[in-house]
């Protein structure tokens, strides 16, 4: 036998191309396997979702975010989980969620002073919505009111602005900081009422009202949850909501609309806001089990006690609501000449 010969040709059915056409086929069978995994893998959410309030824990905002958080966590079959991210007016903590991964797993409880306001008044803010930080949802406008020194009166707005065109320049307000939604009622009033007073601007609300009890100052913008203890208390006169709507745990209170100022509407507003590039299905199922959440009865009745109205809709309700605002804000803005950079 000669060992040195030519092997013969292999066939049509030879193994090299049978190993070819195996591992063509397990390359299909993979590729399928693997798109069924990723799908499976991608119902959403598979795991808690992160909600951050640009705000420190234990204020206002934080409450209601940790009410609307656990309430959606029993919609969306997974933790909610609030993370506080601070400073800067609400710069910082909403800068990290239009910065996060676009996977609708980060979630800003952002209010109107760090979406809308800042941006119109500081070029330095990086984001602008709504392409940074796309709409979800309008979860609540948190109450804003007029408050007076109940000593020192005067007792209804008619009479806070008969006093300060009868004494133009001379009187103060507090707001609990420049360019904050509070500020901006202040501003709107000035420029609805015609009258010339002059915003003074703390570190928060607890420090502004300690000048209004001590009779610094002549009224104060406050959220209702804050004014409404020194108002049972006696020390402080509530005379209007900036808001378009009375305040149901106390109805007496008229609003600055019905107060001879028409269309009036100056209230914080709270929404829902993901990261740039989150796929709208996920926008959808958050909005969704936040209008869920919204109908809570033990949830509506907390917000009622803290002054604050839920509000809900769809995602594109959102977007035109916070378009429309926008522009309004813009224009008292420009008006007011208030500049942060």
């Amino acid at each position: 036998m000669n060992i040195f010969a030519k092997a013969p040709r292999q066939p049509q059915g030879s193994l090299l191309q049978w190993t070819k056409s195996g591992l063509r086929s397990f390359a299909v069978l993979a590729a399928l396997a693997s798109t069924g995994f990723a799908a499976r893998a991608e119902t959403f959410p598979s795991r808690n979702i992160r909600l951050v309030v640009p705000f420190a824990a234990g204020g206002t905002v934080d409450l209601f975010a940790r009410l609307v958080a656990l309430e959606m966590g029993k919609s969306l079959g997974q933790s909610v989980v609030v993370e506080n991210i601070p400073g800067a007016g609400g710069v910082i903590g909403t800068t990290n969620v239009s910065r996060a991964a676009p996977d609708g797993y980060s979630l800003c409880f952002c209010a109107s002073g760090s979406t809308m306001l800042l941006p119109l008044m500081d070029s330095k803010v990086s984001y602008k919505i709504p392409e940074d930080l796309p709409p979800v949802g309008h979860v609540l406008r948190i109450e804003q009111t007029i408050i007076v020194n109940t000593k020192k009166g005067p007792n209804d707005l008619a009479g806070l602005v008969a006093k300060a065109r009868a004494n133009p320049g001379a009187m103060f307000y507090a707001t609990p900081g420049l360019g904050t939604s509070n500020h901006l009622a202040g501003e709107l009033l000035k420029i609805a009422a015609k009258i010339d007073v002059r915003a003074v601007h703390y570190r928060g609300e607890s420090a502004a009202v300690l000048d209004l009890l001590s009779g610094q100052l002549d009224y104060m913008v406050a959220s209702m949850s804050f004014a409404e203890p020194y108002s049972r208390a006696g020390e402080l006169q509530v005379l209007a909501l900036t808001g378009p709507s009375r305040w149901p745990n106390n109805a007496s209170i008229p609003t600055i609309a019905e107060s001879g100022y028409p269309g009036f509407d100056a209230t914080t507003q709270i929404g829902l806001h993901a990261s740039k590039g989150t796929p709208r299905d996920r926008i959808e199922t958050i909005n969704a089990a936040m209008n869920t959440a919204l109908q809570s009865k033990d949830l509506r009745e907390k917000f009622a006690l803290g002054g604050a109205t839920p509000q809900g809709g769809s995602v594109d309700d959102y977007a035109k609501f916070l378009q429309v605002e926008t522009a309004k804000w813009d224009k008292v803005i420009q008006q007011a000449g208030i500049k942060l950079d």
